[in-house]
């Protein structure tokens, strides 16, 4: 809920201060229910309460309804798109932690900028090896999640391919078996089939 701002690399490390930041936590949720509360703070006391003691609340909290309302609907809007765009972003580059791979591997590649399955791929083994504190056995566990992800691609695509095929038997046989069980209704005008 509190944020910490740091002063940057010039100053130094180290916060200068904190901020209360209510939207740094979940803030799909939070502003969603921030602008429900201040619409309902701004629509219901004049429904419920009539025109003159509605009038009174408004001018009590209606401007602090309004004002949440305000800042809520950009940090909904934002938080939104930045949820959409991760999402569209691990479909189409899937994160490292999809791999079975320990916390110090993970943190390992995190820390040498391989974020993504791709670009863990595309670094070669001598090159893996070259990192810092990337051992040997770092380099199998690696190796062996990225073979294991292909071989579990390559069997979902077998899969489907099977299922494919059988559908395509099954269509093809039902259409080969039709004329044969068509009834009477469906024959020619003169009886036969």
């Amino acid at each position: 809920m509190v944020r910490q701002v740091s002063r940057g690399r010039a100053l130094g490390p180290g916060p200068t201060h904190t901020v209360f930041d209510p939207f740094s936590i979940n803030p799909i949720r939070r502003s969603l229910g921030a602008i429900v509360v201040s619409a309902a703070m701004l629509y219901a006391p004049m429904r419920l309460l009539g025109a003159e003691a509605g009038g009174l609340v408004l001018v009590g909290v209606g401007w602090l309804a309004a004002t949440v309302l305000i800042v809520s609907v950009p940090v909904l809007i934002i938080a939104t798109v930045e949820e959409l765009w991760r999402q569209v972003r691990c479909r189409l580059q899937p994160p490292i932690e999809e791999l079975d791979l320990s916390p110090r591997v993970l943190r390992l590649l995190h820390r040498y900028g391989l974020h993504t399955i791709a670009a863990v791929e595309r670094v070669d083994e001598a090159t893996l090896m070259l990192l810092p504190n990337f051992d040997a056995r770092a380099r199998h566990e690696v190796l062996r999640a990225i073979s294991l992800r292909r071989y579990a691609a390559e069997q979902r695509a077998w899969e489907a391919e099977r299922e494919r095929d059988a559908r395509r038997r099954r269509v093809a046989w039902k259409t080969a078996q039709l004329p044969m069980r068509l009834t009477r209704r469906f024959s020619d005008r003169s009886g036969r089939r």
